[in-house]
């Protein structure tokens, strides 16, 4: 008998060891007379689905729509329809087995995988084709490790200053974040992995997630919150986008059939399917009917989950959309058999277009490769703002430099990421010491000190004795170097998922560590190590160089190091303005709200359209960004053309303008273009960014920069007509380095 199951173990191991290694050309082909016709690959996906729908029971469909696991949809084994099996994403792939409260303790099972830079350091590239380099990274390392669908990108709008995941998104700005999400999405698409844009709509608040109902006009949501989603799904086909956990206008996102229905499938016209993000219903009927696709989690990891008392406490419920319930709401005639095979139909769709059916990903693969380590250096050192350069301290001249001192309590260690579901644990992690110090050689002695503990990280470096002595210490060695670079910032468990962070300033006793080094040695660099924006105003006028790092994901320290010693030119822009204080934030009146409910008073001013429109002025504005280098902007020129977008004529704006770098290092520059409507019937901001390109020049070298609006770009969501609009008349181009520093203006006249 012993025997005999060794044999088929090893039969078994034998061809589970095949079907990972064939590949998708090895495949067999089906017999079209044979087989079903969902099984041909030859026809069309939509064909394929029909057939497949209709050979399904009704309880096969209902199965379907809720979760078996922490991470992987419902099987069904008869007509070899696959789990979706998914992973945590999107600055990389991290645990499946369980949320982030669990995968995230010391003693969890180790998954690894490549740390890519956070959401706001991506978007400070300004780059679209390195973040869909990214997305394809961590497509392959999604499928190296045996799973189907990433959780990411985030493209929810940093609203205001202390929201806990705006390291996860892309900015305050929604045509920046548009861009970048939609080539996020096409780097994972198009290593046929499935990919989720999240969270839809308005998740821009920790603050009581599971209940907080906020109240936002049409307007605001169409011109603000949901451009990203848009292009998501009109120019990516995005295959699954997820809904967020609030309540909008009254409605839980889960079972808001107006974002759901009315705007996401009807008005964008997305054909996939919807997930809840985790525990995020809390009906039957009204969340199917409403467009709700899949439920997630589901089987015993969900039930587990809703017996702590914590769940309960947090607001989370779940469950709805199991097969009896769906069932039981079919045969009282609350859903109709027509909403269930929309429902499975989008699911199947997704299933299909990616190939699952055919060949289902598994574990075996290669991840952290050199090629993708490359990618997450080049994203974190391309993503660094150099905000402020005085004295000649940067970049560092190794000749002349002969020791430097590396202090702060985001110095000595690798801080890759913020907290929560987007976490990644590498295998390894490059510290802004350890990048230093790699970087400087055995000519340059680099000494270092904790300076003060991160607050509520360890005890031990909080009593007023240790902070004396942390203190002496960065400031004796900082006293004898001819370098100190101050490292300060947030880390995962004060900076997360699940919690706003308390107050823009710095975490306690970092500005009174960078005033005292300044003191001690007035050739000092600080380095800002987080998500979120921080209050500088009691050492900014004495610091002479400040570096915006953000969560550099796990190359980090060699990106900081390749800035500062002049290996890479500084190209980085804000994606989202920095104010001098929260109380200058245009929803700073209104957070958290009252009696779980809040108003999105500010309307569509949010980010620079307030700071700039109503003269507050930012620390730093969006767009900024200095370089080791400058450029001149020159001779624009626009021309309106018209093109084709299959029968429909498209007429918009061909933008040229010549940019010059007229220093002497080889460097990028990010030109902006902006939209000024002085004549509109309806209030508007200042100024909006609708294109952006980045060049790359060598000292002394010109190139053209082109950019391309469509007349679309100059419309506003007409909250009367409830449909976009343009008033004809005069705009003014406007062309620049930020949104405060506009080189060159030129009218232009748009009829339709």
């Amino acid at each position: 008998m012993k025997s005999r199951t060794l044999r088929v173990a090893i039969g078994l191991l034998f061809l589970s060891i095949s079907a990972a290694t064939q590949l998708p050309s090895q495949a067999p082909q089906p017999d079209p007379k044979t087989e079903a016709s969902y099984r041909n690959t030859s026809l069309p996906v939509d064909q394929r689905v029909a057939d497949l729908l209709k050979r399904m029971t009704l309880e096969e469909k209902a199965t379907m729509l809720a979760g078996s696991g922490w991470m992987e949809s419902a099987p069904i084994p008869r007509l070899r329809i696959p789990a979706i099996k998914m992973a945590d994403g999107p600055m990389g792939v991290r645990s499946w087995m369980g949320s982030s409260a669990i995968t995230n303790a010391a003693s969890a099972p180790k998954i690894t995988s490549t740390s890519f830079p956070s959401g706001v350091a991506m978007a400070a590239t300004w780059n679209p084709d390195l973040v869909q380099r990214e997305g394809q990274a961590i497509a392959q390392e999604t499928k190296a490790l045996g799973r189907d669908m990433i959780l990411g990108p985030t493209v929810n709008i940093n609203r205001f200053p202390l929201w806990g995941r705006n390291f996860e998104g892309y900015g305050e700005d929604p045509y920046l974040a548009a861009r970048l999400g939609v080539a996020y999405i096409k780097g994972v698409q198009g290593e046929g992995v499935i990919p989720s844009v999240k969270h839809f709509a308005a998740n821009n608040e920790e603050f009581e997630r599971h209940r907080l109902d906020e109240k936002i006009d049409e307007r605001t949501l169409h011109e603000i919150y949901l451009p990203a989603f848009k292009a998501a799904v009109q120019e990516a086909d995005v295959w699954t986008v997820m809904s967020a956990y609030e309540k909008v206008n009254g409605k839980y996102c889960a079972e808001n059939d107006y974002l759901l229905t009315d705007i996401l499938k009807m008005e964008f016209g997305f054909k996939n399917f919807v997930i809840s993000d985790w525990a995020s219903t809390y009906s039957t009927a009204p969340t199917v009917n409403a467009g709700m696709d899949l439920e997630m989690p589901g089987g015993p990891p969900l039930h587990a989950m809703l017996k702590r008392p914590q769940t309960i406490m947090s607001g989370n419920s779940g469950g709805w959309l199991e097969a009896d319930k769906v069932l039981a709401e079919i045969k009282a005639g609350h859903i109709t058999e027509a909403t269930l095979n929309d429902n499975v139909t989008r699911i199947l769709r997704v299933i299909v277009l990616s190939g699952l059916m055919e060949h289902q990903h598994t574990p075996g693969g290669e991840v952290d490769t050199p090629g993708r380590q490359k990618i997450a250096l080049e994203g974190a050192t391309e993503g660094i703002v150099l905000l402020k350069s005085q004295n000649a301290l940067l970049p560092l001249d190794a000749a002349k430099v002969h020791s430097i001192a590396v202090i702060g309590p985001n110095a000595l260690v690798a801080r890759t990421g913020g907290g929560g579901s987007s976490l990644v644990r590498p295998d390894h992690a490059i510290s802004p010491l350890e990048g230093i110090t790699k970087r400087a050689g055995s000519s340059i002695q680099i000494t270092s000190a904790l300076g003060v503990g991160m607050e509520g990280e360890d005890p031990a470096h909080d009593t007023a004795e240790a902070r004396t002595s942390d203190l002496k210490q960065a400031t004796d060695i900082a006293a004898k170097a001819d370098i100190a670079i101050v490292v300060v910032g947030r880390y995962y468990k004060n900076e997360s998922e699940g919690f706003d962070v308390k107050t823009m300033d710095l975490p306690a006793g970092q500005d009174e560590l960078i005033q005292a080094v300044e003191k001690a040695n007035p050739r000092t660099v600080v380095v800002l190590n987080t998500g979120d924006p921080v209050t500088m105003s009691k050492w900014l006028d004495t610091t002479p160089a400040l570096l915006d790092m953000w969560y550099g994901g796990q190359e980090g320290g060699n990106a900081l190091a390749a800035i500062l010693f002049g290996d890479a030119n500084p190209s980085g822009k804000l994606p989202v303005s920095l104010p001098k204080k929260f109380e200058d934030s245009p929803a700073a009146k209104t957070y958290p709200g009252q009696n779980l409910h809040t108003d999105y008073a500010e309307g569509i001013y949010v980010g620079y359209r307030y700071y700039d429109t109503k003269n507050v002025e930012p620390q730093f504005p969006f767009g900024f960004g200095l370089s080791y280098t400058k450029f001149e902007y020159s001779d624009l020129k626009i021309v309106p053309y018209t093109t084709s977008n299959g029968s429909v004529k498209v007429r918009g704006v061909a933008v040229d303008v010549n940019v010059k770098n007229i220093g002497q290092r080889a460097g990028a520059e990010v030109v902006q273009l902006y939209i000024h409507d002085g004549h509109s019937k309806i209030d508007r901001p200042v100024h909006e960014l609708k294109a952006f390109s980045r060049v790359e020049l060598n000292p002394g070298e010109s190139k053209r920069v082109q950019l391309n609006v469509y007349n679309s770009a100059f419309q506003y969501w007409n909250p009367s007509t409830k449909h976009w609009t343009l008033d004809p008349g005069t705009f003014e181009i406007q062309v620049g380095s930020s949104s405060r520093d506009i080189r060159l203006r030129a009218p232009i006249q748009i009829t339709r």
